[in-house]
């Protein structure tokens, strides 16, 4: 299983709250229909009370089965259609391409 995080910065100017309609209600959609993708979550920041801001406004994780399942469905046209539509709510994204290793499953010990 591989898993590419996505760190996203929001566009300069946009509001929070916009910020997070685009993304979960405009841009999901887009993404979800992406090939090959076994799994899909996004995680938009929130207040982070006495810690330290963090340089991201949100993040992506998104599962496939592997290199090539992710590289293809990128590359289809939903993948182009869904890359594009990131310049409607994001500055910038940074891209992390992880094996992941679950410490804690869902649902706690």
């Amino acid at each position: 299983m591989v898993k590419l995080i996505a760190l996203v910065r929001k566009r300069d100017g946009m509001e929070h709250d916009a910020f997070r309609r685009y993304w979960l209600d405009v841009h999901a959609p887009l993404a979800a229909a992406i090939p090959g993708m076994r799994g899909y979550r996004i995680n938009v920041a929130g207040d982070p009370g006495a810690m330290p801001p963090a340089p991201y406004d949100g993040s992506a994780e998104i599962w496939f089965d592997s290199r090539a399942t992710m590289e293809a469905g990128l590359a289809s046209p939903q993948g182009v259609i869904a890359g594009d539509d990131t310049a409607h709510f994001a500055a910038s994204i940074e891209f992390l391409v992880t094996d992941e290793t679950v410490i804690l499953p869902e649902g706690g010990a």
